[in-house]
C-alpha cells in the first residue's frame, strides 16, 4: 500500500472512530437512566409478587387469568432492539426465538424492536403485530398497551398460552435471553399469612392481576433496554479502541514510507550533485 492509499485509509478510519466514539458516549449517557428504570421496574414487580404470596389464594385461583382457557394456540412476544451494533445481544435473543419456534407450536408472533421485525422478515416468518418505538426508550404506557392487548386475546380464548421473550439483566455480568410465561399467570407460592391483600370482588382481582402482568411486561422492556445500551457501549468502546490501534499502525507505516521516500530523494539528489561536480 503506497502513501496515498495509506493516507486515505487513515482518514477513513478516523471518520469511523469519530462515529463509534460518539455512539459509545451516547450509550454511556443512557446507561444510568436505563439502569434506574430496570431496577425500579424489578422492585415494583417484586413488591407485587410479595402481595400475591399473602393474598387470598382462593380468590386468585378462581380468576380466569390464572386458569387454562382450553385453547391449544400459543403466542410469543419477542423484545429486541431497534438497532444493532450491540454485540451479541440481539443475536442470542433471536437465535433463541428461532429455537423456540422449532420446538414449540407458536401460532402468532408479536414483535417489539426493529431488529426482531427484520429478523422474522428475513426468515419469511409472518409477524402478527409490530409494536414500534418501545425498545429504545420504554415507558409504562407501552407496557400497558401490550398487556391490554394480550389480556383481550387471552380472555377471548384466542390463545391458551402467551410467552414473553426478552433479555434479562439482573447484573452486567448476567445478561441472557429469557422466556417467561405471561398468561395464564403463574402465581407465586402463598406464605399462609393473615393476608396483606384481600380482594373482595372478581373485578378487583382482575385489576390487580392485570397490573401484575403489566409490571411483568414493563420489567422485560426495561431489562432489554438496559442490556442493549450496555452491550452497545462495550461494543462501541472496543470498536473505537481497535480503530485507534489501526490508525497508529497505518500512521507508523505511512511515516516509515515517507522517511524512505525522503531518504531516497536525498540520495538521488546527492548522486546527481556529485556527477555534476565531476563533470
Amino acid at each position: 500500500m503506497n502513501t496515498i492509499d495509506l493516507k486515505r485509509r487513515i482518514g477513513t478510519i478516523k471518520e469511523t472512530v469519530k462515529i463509534t466514539s460518539a455512539m459509545h458516549l451516547i450509550s454511556a449517557s443512557k446507561i444510568g437512566r436505563a439502569r434506574k428504570k430496570s431496577e425500579s421496574a424489578r422492585r415494583y414487580l417484586e413488591q407485587l409478587q410479595l402481595i400475591l404470596t399473602e393474598a387470598d389464594d382462593k380468590k386468585l385461583t378462581a380468576s380466569p387469568l390464572v386458569r387454562e382457557n382450553g385453547c391449544d394456540k400459543t403466542a410469543l412476544i419477542v423484545i429486541a432492539g431497534d438497532k444493532g451494533l450491540c454485540g451479541d445481544c440481539n443475536h442470542r435473543l433471536l437465535s433463541m426465538a428461532e429455537e423456540i419456534l422449532q420446538k414449540k407450536k407458536v401460532s402468532k408472533i408479536y414483535v417489539i424492536g426493529q431488529e426482531s421485525r427484520e429478523f422474522f422478515r428475513r426468515k419469511h416468518i409472518a409477524v402478527n403485530n409490530f409494536y414500534s418505538h418501545m425498545a429504545n426508550e420504554p415507558h409504562a404506557f407501552d407496557a400497558i398497551m401490550v398487556a391490554n392487548d394480550m389480556l383481550e386475546f387471552f380472555l377471548k380464548g384466542e390463545y391458551g398460552e402467551i410467552y414473553l421473550l426478552y433479555t434479562e439483566t439482573p447484573s452486567y455480568s448476567e445478561i441472557n435471553p429469557k422466556m417467561k410465561r405471561l398468561l395464564p399467570i403463574t402465581l407465586p407460592t402463598p406464605v399462609g399469612s393473615d393476608g396483606l391483600f384481600e380482594p373482595h370482588t372478581e373485578e378487583s382481582v382482575k385489576n390487580f392481576l392485570s397490573q401484575y402482568m403489566m409490571a411483568e411486561v414493563y420489567s422485560a422492556l426495561a431489562d432489554s433496554n438496559l442490556a442493549i445500551n450496555y452491550k452497545r457501549m462495550l461494543s462501541m468502546q472496543e470498536s473505537t479502541k481497535n480503530g485507534e490501534e489501526m490508525i497508529a499502525a497505518f500512521t507508523q507505516e505511512y511515516n516509515h514510507q515517507r522517511q524512505e521516500s525522503i531518504t531516497s530523494e536525498l540520495v538521488t539528489a546527492s548522486a546527481s550533485l556529485t556527477r555534476e561536480r565531476q563533470s
